[in-house]
């Protein structure tokens, strides 16, 4: 099988190091993902992907390393966390009251609780390819826990860069799990004021000069994980129902990575003549925080757009910086695919999301307590679409919807105790599901240092000599 990279924008094959291209200079589109990858197989080659299609076994410890066109498999000895094979549930009191098949792809079952792990995985098995034992991240929230889960367990080095905005909560977590962390300014400092800077020294080469691979939103190889939650909804809905494709694919979204790999990998299933239909793809988030929806309501495909988040909603910022977004740096893709597919953008607020939430823990609690589904509060944004789509005749009577669970409630308990606030034994079942996931959590293996924090000033210089120091500061590394 033959792959390489191309440019998303100017078309041209693409060998630089740090994935960028020369085509792409004005702000703020140099910041947003811009590579892509393609593939050329032969007639056998097509074949064994159509075998393993049919073969792909949801009690197999490979877990989504079962799909060939997954690239850099052949890098995967030694991995031992599980990725994949999460479950598809049918919300049968959902179905009944919506008059359509909905069903949930419970992301929150693999091992760090997030979708996340399909895309470091893969970022992974490109490291490895290029003999690297050092990477960078740049994350708020759960790509950066994915990561530092993933770099523990295989002995890597990992420098996690943060916005000064970030919970404390979520920067010890990435300590505990052996990251250093870099902190982007004060508490004032956005996203996306740091993820500029972070931007700035990729550019620069800073990273890959000093042997470090980037794992952040601008790596090709992060949607080829996520293609395969299409793969397995596919194989899943074939099994259960005989029709591999649903009509509708809702996301929860902000950055637009997640649903841009999921897209691509329903394109390749047909592309392939293994299925011979498409969804119509959904982003779902929330009003007045989602620069894929504005995208998709001005109908824009190739140019990123961004939300003035001046008109956010106080109770709405707080549900959490993974849904709420002034730019989405896949946000492009994500667009595009939607607008390719006939599908929709759905906004909601936390009225809906908390409505929808005791809604599932009343009716589903007998599902939610046998499975451990237990969805982070962002992701009942996916569900609470499916009564917008019905409302607004995009979702007809006797259809399939699958709404992607993004994450585990687990890593949001304050949020979710607080949207629960006078339902206690909806409470109660919160924490018995909770303390599930607690005992089934993998264990960090291996000898790992507590990573170390520096907070800098928000200016290049800065994060530069802060980066340098981590570098040289950590232990040595054996040699793949």
């Amino acid at each position: 099988m033959d792959q390489w990279k191309r440019c998303l924008y100017c078309g041209a094959e693409n060998k630089t190091a740090n994935y960028t291209c020369s085509c792409i200079a004005e702000e703020p589109a140099h910041a947003y993902r811009a590579l892509g990858l393609r593939f050329q197989l032969n007639r056998q080659e097509i074949a064994e992907v159509k075998a393993a299609f049919q073969n792909y076994c949801f009690d197999d410890e490979r877990g989504m390393l079962q799909y060939p066109l997954l690239p850099n498999r052949e890098y995967a000895g030694g991995i031992n966390l599980k990725v994949g094979l999460t479950p598809l549930h049918l919300l049968k009191s959902f179905s009944k009251k919506s008059g359509v098949q909905v069903f949930i792809k419970d992301e929150g079952q693999n091992p760090s609780g997030c979708f996340k792990d399909r895309e470091t995985l893969s970022c992974l098995l490109n490291t490895r390819r290029r003999k690297r034992r050092k990477a960078v991240i740049y994350s708020s929230g759960n790509a950066a826990a994915s990561a530092a889960l993933f770099a523990r367990q295989q002995g890597l080095q990992l420098i996690t860069f943060v916005p000064g905005d970030t919970y404390a909560e979520k920067i010890i977590y990435i300590q505990k799990c052996g990251s250093d962390v870099v902190v982007l300014g004060k508490a004032s400092t956005s996203f996306e004021e740091g993820f500029r800077l972070f931007v700035g020294l990729n550019e620069a080469n800073v990273f890959e000069e000093a042997g470090f691979d980037n794992w952040a939103v601008r790596n090709p190889y992060r949607i080829q994980g996520d293609k395969t939650t299409a793969v397995e909804i596919a194989r899943q809905l074939e099994e259960q129902v005989h029709d591999p494709i649903p009509d509708v694919v809702i996301v929860p979204s902000a950055n637009g990575s997640n649903l841009a790999g999921i897209w691509e990998g329903f394109k390749e299933l047909k592309h392939l003549g293994i299925t011979d239909k498409l969804p119509r793809m959904v982003v779902a988030g929330i009003a007045n925080a989602n620069p894929i929806c504005k995208a998709v309501r001005m109908q824009e495909q190739k140019a990123p757009v961004a939300c003035d988040l001046s008109d956010l909603q106080e109770q709405d910022a707080k549900i959490g910086s993974i849904i709420v977004a002034e730019e989405g740096y896949d946000s492009v893709e994500a667009a595009k695919a939607v607008l390719e597919s006939g599908g929709n953008a759905v906004e909601v607020g936390t009225h809906s999301i908390r409505k929808v939430m005791v809604r599932f823990l009343h009716r589903e609690r007998r599902l939610a307590l046998k499975h451990g589904v237990l969805p982070e509060p962002a992701s009942y944004i996916a569900m609470a679409a499916v009564e917008q789509l019905r409302s607004h005749r995009k979702l007809c009577f006797g259809e399939s919807a699958v709404a992607i669970v993004t994450g585990h409630g687990i890593k949001a308990q304050g949020t979710t105790r607080r949207l629960l606030k006078g339902y206690p034994g909806l409470l109660r079942t919160t924490q018995q599901i909770i303390g599930r996931k607690r005992h089934e959590s993998p264990v960090l293996g291996g000898k790992a240092r507590a990573g170390q924090r520096r907070v800098v000033a928000a200016n290049l210089s800065a994060v530069q000599q802060a980066f340098y120091d981590l570098a040289e500061a950590a232990p040595a590394l054996a040699p793949y």
